[in-house]
């Protein structure tokens, strides 16, 4: 039985609220001893520190936070203690608040975390992760090499992945290339193939629903929902191609619903697709130009003034501009076929603008704007290499 002139000594400890160590040494006696003594002048209500710490934490589902409260003989003084000693998983959770407060000999600590929101990239991250393309390779087709050699210029651009009335947008995009490539292989010898993508490939660029810009798109899918069709068609479509060409070049521009969503997209599939036959030039550049013999193919969206092409192309591409003589611009943007020529002195140094049709569907606000009537469709445009345009194929949609 303990003394009682000893714990009058322990009760009256009580009153410098420091820790069982500090007492018990100030006591001249071991901690454990202390404890002990502690707990019987206390009574039954008391709880050893020796004893793991009381915990308690409240989860807020739709607001992404907790709130942990413990009671513990530790005292943490900083950030990285309270993470420790509440066994935060730093991956998921972020701490944003803490408090400590004494009570006797323990601490009450109260902390506030909050979930950590991925960004687009880390979803991008987890889409890709593991990610394998859904394509059957089909039988190798007879390549025609005994027509006339030339280049072909496939540019399908305002597909807009997502857009809710354009449900089989994949099988319309599948059906497109398919035709074009069948009728062009038919007649002619494609040395090189240059296709175009990008260009409004998506319908929203945010897991917001909205473009590039900021424009609210409503209804829209989930955005790795439309990511991975998009993926899925383009996927196919290039390995569908590389049968019909002998040289594939993949040409990517921005448009202005999906630039960051589109670049993501073009770079992750030169990535997936490592053929010798294909070429890459998906660098973020909202104006390409290409040349093909005596040929000049340049490529952008068509969502800014186009009036001053000519001298844009020719002011940024002198070298390209001088050795050809058959120049072309092609764009989308419109959701219509449109060409535009200028003449300079003579045809071979003037400068053509293509403004391609769209396979997309009218949505509410197309037809709110009375934008309709458009025909949906697809063009392959064939150059010889030394003697400019020569034909051109069309996909009409349905």
């Amino acid at each position: 039985m303990t003394s009682k002139n000893l714990a009058s000594k322990v009760k009256e400890s009580l009153k410098w609220k420091r820790s069982n160590s500090y007492c018990a040494k100030r006591l001249g006696i071991s901690m454990d001893e202390y404890i002990k003594i502690k707990s019987e002048v206390l009574g039954p209500t008391y709880v050893p520190t020796s004893m793991p710490p009381s915990f308690s934490e409240e989860v807020d589902l739709v607001k992404g936070t907790s709130k942990i409260e413990i009671l513990s003989s530790v005292n943490p003084r900083t950030p990285d203690e309270i993470i420790k000693l509440l066994n935060i998983d730093t991956s998921i959770w972020r701490l944003s608040q803490y408090w400590n407060k004494q009570r006797g000999d323990k601490w009450f600590i109260s902390a506030l975390i909050s979930q950590i929101k991925k960004t687009e990239e880390d979803v991008l991250a987890d889409v890709l992760k593991d990610f394998t393309p859904q394509y059957t390779p089909l039988a190798r087709v007879a390549q025609n090499t005994k027509g006339e050699k030339v280049c072909g210029v496939l540019s399908v651009q305002d597909i807009h992945f997502g857009k809710y009335e354009n449900g089989t947008v994949g099988d319309d995009y599948k059906a497109a290339v398919e035709d074009l490539l069948t009728k062009t292989n038919a007649v002619y010898n494609m040395d090189k193939l240059y296709y175009v993508i990008g260009g409004d490939l998506l319908n929203v660029d945010t897991f917001a629903g909205t473009t590039t810009s900021g424009t609210p798109i409503s209804p829209y899918p989930a955005a790795q929902d439309m990511y991975i069709d998009a993926f899925n068609a383009l996927y196919s479509s290039i390995m569908y191609m590389t049968q019909y060409c002998r040289h594939l070049h993949v040409v990517y521009v921005p448009g202005n619903h999906d630039r960051l969503s589109s670049f993501h997209l073009a770079h992750a599939l030169s990535q997936a697709i490592r053929d010798p036959r294909v070429k890459w030039h998906v660098d973020y550049s909202e104006r390409k130009v290409l040349t093909c013999g005596t040929n000049f193919f340049a490529f952008e969206h068509g969502d800014v003034n186009t009036k001053n092409s000519l001298m844009v192309y020719a002011t940024e591409n002198p070298e390209a501009w001088g050795n050809t003589k058959y120049r072309t611009l092609y764009t989308g943007h419109y959701h219509k076929k449109k060409t535009i020529e200028y003449i300079m002195e003579d045809e071979q140094t003037g400068f053509s603008i293509k403004i391609l049709p769209s396979l997309s569907k009218t949505d509410y606000w197309h037809h709110h704007n009375k934008f309709i009537g458009n025909k949906r469709g697809a063009i392959i445009d064939i150059h010889s290499c030394d003697g400019g345009k020569i034909a051109e194929f069309v996909h009409n949609s349905i």
